[in-house]
Order: structure tokens, then C-alpha cells, then sequence
């Protein structure tokens, strides 16, 4: 049995953070129909393109099924009625006058189905001056401040290599659907409306940064792959790579160096305390930095971890992807193709002890499953469907 076994949600979102919220409520048992455009979900055509599949779409969109549909169109609008009708859970990214537009305000899909527990995913939020601009992760990422303390001291603005802002607010909105689904059993509500943004969760993930600015005054600066506040904690290179390495406190400041050899290090009291290292930054980091580059990761890996200091490769997707732990923890999941062979996709981040996912199958090629959705869910004839499909509607 999984979590949202008997649960229907009609997924009209796209790119990545609704998609992602989708493939989650599928992963956990809940049947996803991802209603897409008759020109497809712009994802599909995003690079890599990898045997006719992008692999933006993949990786958000498996265990579903697919239906084409044109929102504009008034046969499109009836076929959306009726499908809302029999759903629990909507997904849908559309800016508010495009939403009112194509018949997916709110209040519409509630005057269809009460206690639908609807979700907006929106780039900016759904009140305020910029309420109607789009945003993808990219945008938010400059917007947000992100970019501005991303990057080494000497150079400009960085983007972060994963597309993490549209992905913590599909998980944002996975955990509101959850919530708003445990308050309508419960009794505690009917329906519900949910509204993330790339803009809240990207101010949420700011965390600390926030009250050091508010309480404290203090921007933070670009550091590289170090943070201003604790020195040493960053990147070092090595005979062969990169190491990170931390000292996040004073004891650790000491087995630091005594696992290095830096005798000269742990007894020099201008850096016994965290205060007096970030004051001597430079001099610290230089001094790491030459020993450092004396062995290879590997090996330093090997002396920190027996000295209980924070430590990790600077491990290449590859290498992250081949490691024993992410196999052990099936973060990498082959999931079956629609020929009888399958894919590794990215596996499910989230372990419930009696109600555990069940990824499904590979994501559905466009409009994979509309005759057969339009037919057992809503009853439509074939001579009806071919109709549909002849005027554009599908």
C-alpha cells in the first residue's frame, strides 16, 4: 500500500518545480494524469535531447500518464470539467490572468470539485507587484541574492550548477498537497488553494543569511566554495582534485591540524579561536592550501575522516552517481521503458517505514494515454475521439 493510493491529480504543469511535485504524489501511489498542450510541455525540447526524450522532462515526469488537451478550445474547456470533477489534486503553473483565462482559476475548478485541494506553483507569488511575471530557477537566482554571494571573491556572480530553487518548491508543494489532503480527511477542511513560488522558496532557502543581515548588517560576500563565517571550511585542491575541509569549531580547528601535520598551525595563538581565523583569513587558507597539494584526495579523505574532521571529495557527477552510498541509498532507479527495456532515473529522496513509494514507469511520451483516458474516464466513444483529435482539441 502507498500513501496516496486512490488519489487522482491532474497535473497542467510544467518545466520543473509542478512536474517534480506531480512525479513525487506518482511515486507514492496517487494516478497523475500530465495534461499537456497538443505542442507539449516546453521541457520536451530543452538539451540534452537523448533518443527523442529530453532528459529536463525525465526527470520529472515518470509514473504518469499523458493526455493532450487544448485549453483554448470549448470541446477542451468540457473535457477539463469533466476531468476535474473526478480529481482530488490540481497542479497547475499558469500565471493568475492566463489562468483565468484558460478556465483554471481557482474559483472555477472549485465551483466543479468543493473539496479540491488545488496547487499554483507561480515564479514571483500570487499578490504583489511582480504577481504577474514569469520566473524560472535562473531568474530567482539573481533575483533572490543567490548569485550575488555565489562566486569566487576576484569575479562576478555565479550560478549554482542544479536548478535547486525549482526543485525544493516542488517539494514545497508536495508537502502543501500533503497537508491539505490530511486536513480533508481529517475534517479539518474542505478544499484548499496552495501557492508557492520560486521567490518564497527561494527566500526560505537563504536561511541564515537572512538574520545576518537583518540583526547584523552583514552581505554576504563571494567566498568561493568557502562561507565567510567559518575559516577553514572549503575547497582545496589536491595532487589529483579537490578535497573540502572544515574546521567548524576550535576542537576541531586542533585535530585538523594534527591530522595534517600543521603543528606550527595548532600552537600559533593568533588562530586558536574562530573569531581570530576569519581575521586571518588568507593566512590560514594559504597555509592549508600548500599542504594540501602534497597528496591526493583519496588519501586526504582517509586522514580526515580518522581524525573526525569534516571532510568530502569534490566528487564529479560520476563519480557521486557510481559511489556504493548513493546505490545504497537507491537514489538511482531503473525504471521500466515502454519497449520491456528501462532507465536510471534520479530515485526518490523521501523513506516511509509502512507506506513506501512505488515509482512507477517512464515518463509518457505526448499524449501517450489520451484515447484511453477519454475513454475509460470519461466515457468517450472512438468516432468521438478521432473527432476531437481532427480539430485540434487533442
Amino acid at each position: 500500500m502507498t500513501a496516496f493510493s486512490g488519489i487522482r491529480v491532474l497535473d497542467l504543469s510544467r518545466v520543473l518545480a509542478g512536474p517534480f511535485c506531480g512525479q513525487m504524489l506518482a511515486d507514492f501511489g496517487a494516478d497523475v494524469i500530465k495534461v499537456e498542450d497538443v505542442g507539449g510541455d516546453e521541457n520536451r525540447k530543452w538539451a540534452p535531447v537523448i533518443d527523442g526524450q529530453s532528459a529536463n522532462f525525465l526527470s520529472v515526469n515518470r509514473g504518469k500518464r499523458g493526455l493532450t488537451l487544448n485549453l483554448k478550445s470549448a470541446a477542451g474547456q468540457e473535457i477539463l470539467a469533466g476531468l476535474v470533477r473526478k480529481a482530488d489534486v490540481v497542479i497547475d503553473s499558469f500565471l493568475p490572468a492566463v489562468a483565468e483565462r484558460l478556465g483554471v482559476g481557482d474559483a472555477r475548478l472549485r465551483a466543479l470539485r468543493p473539496d479540491l485541494v488545488h496547487a499554483t506553483v507561480s515564479g514571483y507569488g500570487h499578490e504583489g507587484p511582480l504577481a504577474g511575471k514569469p520566473g524560472y530557477d535562473l531568474m530567482l537566482q539573481a533575483f533572490s541574492g543567490m548569485m550575488a554571494m555565489t562566486g569566487e571573491p576576484d569575479g562576478g556572480p555565479v550560478r549554482a550548477g542544479a536548478s535547486f530553487i525549482d526543485m525544493a518548491t516542488g517539494l514545497l508543494a508536495f508537502s502543501g498537497i500533503a497537508s491539505a489532503l490530511y486536513a480533508r480527511q481529517a475534517g479539518k477542511a474542505g478544499g484548499q488553494h496552495i501557492r508557492v513560488s520560486l521567490l518564497e522558496t527561494a527566500v526560505a532557502l537563504l536561511g541564515y543569511h537572512v538574520p545576518a543581515y537583518t540583526l547584523g548588517g552583514k552581505v554576504p560576500p563571494r567566498d568561493g566554495s568557502g562561507v565567510w563565517h567559518i575559516v577553514p571550511y572549503q575547497a582545496f585542491a589536491t595532487r589529483d582534485g579537490h578535497v573540502l575541509a572544515g574546521a567548524t569549531n576550535d576542537a576541531v580547528w586542533q585535530r585538523l591540524c594534527a591530522a595534517i601535520g600543521a603543528d606550527q598551525l595548532a600552537a600559533d595563538s593568533t588562530l586558536a579561536t574562530a573569531a581570530l581565523r576569519i581575521a586571518n583569513r588568507d593566512r590560514v587558507i594559504a597555509a592549508l592550501a600548500a599542504i594540501f597539494a602534497t597528496a591526493t584526495t583519496a588519501a586526504w579523505v582517509d586522514v580526515l575522516e580518522a581524525a573526525n574532521v569534516p571532510c568530502a571529495p569534490v566528487n564529479t557527477l560520476a563519480e557521486t552517481l557510481a559511489h556504493p552510498q548513493v546505490a545504497a541509498m537507491r537514489m538511482v532507479l531503473e525504471v521500466a521503458r515502454r519497449d520491456g527495456g528501462s532507465m536510471p532515473l534520479v530515485g526518490v529522496p523521501l523513506n516511509l517505514s509502512a507506506t513506501p513509494a512505488a515509482p512507477g514507469g517512464a515518463p509518457p511520451r505526448l499524449g501517450e494515454h489520451t484515447d484511453i483516458i477519454l475513454r475509460n474516464e470519461l466515457g468517450f466513444e472512438a468516432a468521438r475521439i478521432a473527432a476531437l483529435r481532427e480539430e485540434g482539441t487533442i
